[in-house]
């Protein structure tokens, strides 16, 4: 009796010994798929940022034209992007793999998860060209124009030709499907915010309706549906800093932009690179008012040329090119210390401008 109670117990034992080392072995293969699994998903994610970066560098240099770039394969992943400091960040939601970048403004919303992406590029110029604006645009936001200010709600609707836009003439005449995210556009502060979220969109989720709000011409304001009514996402006023005209990068970066902050931080990278071109055409020298780089060359050739007034608009006149670079350089340093001084750039531009058209006509220009 006692030798089968021990066998039973060793039995027993025997069973329990091997379900557990059965448990730890089918543990440690359960492990080592998931842990497979988290590789493979890492290197893919890793192999999307890539390709999108790539994608998004080739858009960046392709001039006034737009991309309708197939992204079905990615619909199941969460793009978002950032911009700190001066730095833009771009990856998946959740997942390691990002890539940033200090030089190439990026304006888009903060979040994208769509079948298909378009990106846009615009010149920047103030007064010569500075860099060019990438636009990143998913398929499933539709963008509404309305105000008053008929010419640039044309002029939207013709530019933005292949992107989810139209025009309103009521706000609360919006007619939009459950599954789309809402931007709207307000040209000059006559619906937005004053007349509330429309009924329509009440019951969309906050995240997914915004709206830019042109109060002037040099001013936008950014807004988030918050419940019944918007909520003002800038505190200080967000100036629109461009010398105007068709196209303007800078207005529709403000369109394109999630958010005063995402708008404002690419916006410096442009400022900066400003900096760097006035002292390729103006030489260090500049933070010292004196001429260097292609303006000293321009200065030294017609110095040498009898009779010639070329001197004279180039670094003596009232209005002269020295004198126009050299501001515009000072104002484009003092705009990245402080933002209000950011302003002044539109009339340093316009001066220097000026300036080059003189040259223009009667020597050779600085630009």
């Amino acid at each position: 009796m006692t030798f089968s109670k021990r066998g039973q117990i060793e039995v027993t034992f025997n069973w329990i010994y091997m379900v557990i080392a059965g448990a730890v072995i089918l543990l440690f293969f359960f492990g080592l798929v998931v842990k497979q699994k988290q590789v493979s998903e890492e290197r893919l994610s890793g192999d999307v940022v890539q390709v999108m970066s790539s994608i998004l560098a080739g858009a960046g240099v392709s001039e006034k034209t737009k991309n309708f770039i197939d992204a079905s394969g990615l619909a199941d992943y969460t793009l978002y992007f950032s911009c700190d400091a001066g730095v833009s960040e771009f990856g998946i939601k959740d997942r390691p793999a990002r890539t940033q970048n200090n030089i190439d403004p990026i304006f888009a919303p903060r979040e994208i998860q769509t079948s298909r992406i378009v990106t846009w590029s615009l010149p920047y110029a103030l007064p010569f060209k500075v860099t060019d604006f990438l636009f990143v645009i998913p398929s499933n936001v539709k963008y509404y124009i309305l105000g008053n200010d008929a010419d640039f709600v044309n002029e939207f609707l013709d530019a933005t030709e292949g992107i989810e836009r139209e025009s309103l003439l009521n706000l609360h005449d919006i007619q939009v499907e459950a599954n789309q995210e809402v931007r709207l556009i307000d040209t000059d502060g006559s619906s937005v915010p004053g007349s509330g979220v429309p009924a329509l969109l009440q019951s969309f989720d906050d995240q997914k309706v915004s709206a830019v709000v042109f109060i002037a011409k040099n001013q936008a304001d950014f807004y988030q549906k918050q419940g019944t009514t918007w909520r003002r996402l800038n505190k200080d006023a967000i100036r629109i800093i461009s010398l105007g005209g068709e196209r303007d990068a800078a207005k529709y970066a403000a369109i394109f932009s999630a958010d005063d902050q995402l708008y404002q931080c690419n916006m410096q990278k442009a400022f900066k690179r400003l900096e760097f071109l006035t002292e390729i055409y103006g030489g260090k020298e500049l933070a010292l008012a004196e001429a260097g780089g292609k303006l000293q060359a321009l200065i030294t050739y017609y110095q040498a040329v009898p009779g010639s007034e070329c001197k004279g608009y180039l670094g003596d006149y009232d209005l002269n090119a020295l004198e126009a670079l050299a501001r515009l350089h000072s104002t484009t340093t003092a705009c990245q210390q402080l933002a209000e001084h950011c302003l002044d750039l539109v009339d340093a531009a316009q001066k220097l401008k000026d300036a080059n058209a003189n040259l223009r006509i009667y020597c050779t220009p600085l630009y």
